[in-house]
């Protein structure tokens, strides 16, 4: 009974032990498979999101599921591409890449099915937002664009966390007006406009490569913001005439 007794504890000590190895395997196979996970989270939200605007643009179901993936894809290509662009390395993503490309391909996909392009873009732009805030949930995880020590601490700014809210609050902001068919045409440089002036403040309190306090994403934030800006006052005004035309 007393040999029992005592062996008992390490076999007790064990179990845990495996158990806590068996969790830590498992949250390692999480972090290296983080963006695949959320890419994959991304791509199940653009095929819910286009479900619901299925009326809009005339997608059967199948067209849909195509889209979403492509959606993923294409976004995925145009962050690496654009940080190729941007600093030589293929490894490397920029946000930015999908904020100044997505608009081509939705260009393209909108020619290609023969849809009104602005419709295209009012549907998709939740779908970009979605995946955005997905690629900047995986650098939480993978520990990268961090901000900076908040002087006398040793904590950084909230950086990416305040874009993450930044993404949720665009979301509910925009889908109403997507639903509602607001302003045609003027979802994406709205979100372009308010994405560039969040960036171009938030870029102060990012760590960045070169040190200095303005650098190369402040130039691609104002960008957006500028190029946003006067698309989504043009698209409003062309609206407004627009109806001016429909009520006479």
């Amino acid at each position: 009974m007393g040999y029992g007794a005592k062996s008992a504890i390490p076999h007790g000590k064990c179990e845990k032990e495996k158990e806590e190895s068996l969790l830590n395997l498992v949250w390692i196979w999480l972090r290296e498979h983080s963006l695949l996970l959320l890419l994959i989270l991304g791509t199940l939200f653009n095929m819910f999101w286009l479900y619901r605007m299925r009326q809009r643009l005339r997608m059967r179901w199948y067209a849909l599921i195509v889209c979403s993936v492509l959606h993923t894809l294409v976004g995925v290509l145009s962050v690496k591409v654009f940080a190729f662009l941007e600093s030589g390395d293929i490894g490397n993503m920029s946000l930015f890449g999908g904020v100044f490309f997505m608009p081509v391909a939705y260009w393209l996909g909108a020619k290609l099915t023969k849809r009104p392009y602005g419709a295209v873009c009012d549907v998709f732009t939740p779908c970009m937002i979605f995946t955005l805030m997905c690629a900047r949930v995986n650098c939480i995880l993978s520990g990268c664009c961090t901000g900076l020590f908040i002087p006398g601490t040793q904590t950084r700014f909230p950086t990416r966390e305040s874009e993450l809210l930044y993404y949720v609050v665009m979301l509910i902001l925009l889908i109403p007006r997507v639903d509602k068919d607001k302003n045609p045409g003027g979802m994406y440089p709205l979100y372009m406009a308010t994405y560039g002036a969040f960036r171009f403040f938030n870029e102060f309190f990012r760590t960045s490569s070169t040190g200095m306090l303005f650098h190369l994403s402040h130039v691609w934030a104002a960008i957006a913001f500028a190029a946003g800006l006067s698309i989504y006052a043009e698209t409003k005004a062309r609206n407004r005439r627009g109806k001016k035309v429909t009520k006479k």
